[in-house]
């Protein structure tokens, strides 16, 4: 609600895509909750998985699916943060805007996240799924952990290393066909992230002055929230899961990092919002209006001057364009 009725006029179609990832990320973490998903690699092996309680309503069955869509939904997450990227350099560099996000290749940036999303789950149920080997190999390590039995247990999960009787150590191909998906996944991501934050800076960087105030100030503050609402899941997630599969496949113990990629990626829903909420100004005064109205707080004469002042600018001249203005300047 608040980026659909506060979002600037010159954001455009941008407020469709932050929609889309506001609503992602609430799904996300009310889906988290209930979930009770946990993450644990030991040797050369990685588990995802939730535990089979007596009162649960969940066939044992129906529970691996629940921990194949948590994965699932991590896999959108991927190309969400990619597509935010690829806009944001297609609206500053009108040629490349027109060749690739404008028209019906906007909906494109819908679609990569649900391809990226089938994609994932599709490598976990065919080179991931629950197999004997598995449950011998993490009986221990499972019963250690929660003190349950393995057969109590739904996950998802491979070991990288096969060691026959005579101690002699093969790659499991299966488990190097599925982790090389992923990898090519999270690469493509951190690849569109950097290599289109990178053309959005220098980009910025020789269009700022050739604008308007107004636009300048939207398009930096559009430019460090996105900045910041991508660091945080280089933070939160993408190095999380770097460890999680890079340790098993140097067979690795990492109980600690276990730990600490359940945290990081259970804070990430909640925490992603938060720079748009607080360096979009239109965002930020929205929610010091509730703040106010909740604690029966006035605006100051000059907040009301200033909230005037750009409103009239907002409704002032059509969406910012940087081809124009230096069409004009030629």
């Amino acid at each position: 609600m608040l980026i659909w009725r506060r979002s600037p006029p010159q954001t455009g179609k941008y407020r469709w895509l932050m929609m889309f990832t506001a609503c992602f990320e609430i799904f996300w973490g009310l889906f988290d909750y209930p979930a009770e998903i946990t993450a644990h690699s030991v040797g050369c092996a990685f588990i995802t998985f939730r535990v089979n309680t007596l009162d649960t309503i969940l066939t044992p069955e129906q529970s691996s699916y629940v921990v194949l869509t948590y994965t699932a939904i991590f896999g959108a997450s991927m190309a969400i943060f990619a597509a935010h990227f690829v806009y944001r350099f297609g609206s500053i560099e009108p040629s490349f805007g027109k060749r690739f996000t404008s028209g019906w290749k906007f909906g494109l940036l819908f679609f990569f996240p649900l391809f990226y999303s089938f994609w994932w789950a599709a490598v976990v149920r065919i080179w991931f799924w629950k197999n004997p080997e598995m449950d011998e190999y993490t009986r221990e390590v499972i019963n250690k952990t929660v003190g349950q039995p393995i057969e109590n247990i739904s996950y998802i999960g491979t070991k990288f290393y096969n060691t026959d009787k005579n101690g002699t150590v093969t790659f499991n191909k299966p488990a190097w066909i599925g982790v090389c998906q992923m990898w090519f996944m999270v690469g493509t991501s951190v690849g569109c992230i950097f290599g289109f934050g990178t053309l959005c800076y220098l980009r910025l960087s020789d269009t700022l002055s050739l604008v308007s105030n107004a636009a300048n100030n939207l398009q930096k503050q559009l430019f460090y929230a996105l900045v910041l609402q991508t660091l945080i899941p280089l933070v939160l997630m993408h190095t999380p899961i770097t460890i999680f599969f890079l340790c098993p496949m140097l067979n690795m113990n990492t109980n600690f990092a276990t730990a600490f990629i359940l945290i990081t990626i259970t804070l990430y829903p909640a925490v992603d919002p938060l720079p748009s909420f607080l360096i979009i100004k239109s965002y930020r005064e929205a929610i010091l209006d509730v703040f106010r109205a909740l604690f029966c707080l006035k605006k100051t004469p000059s907040q009301v001057g200033l909230a005037h002042s750009m409103a009239s600018i907002n409704s002032f001249g059509p969406q910012f364009n940087p081809s124009v203005i230096q069409k004009r300047n030629n």
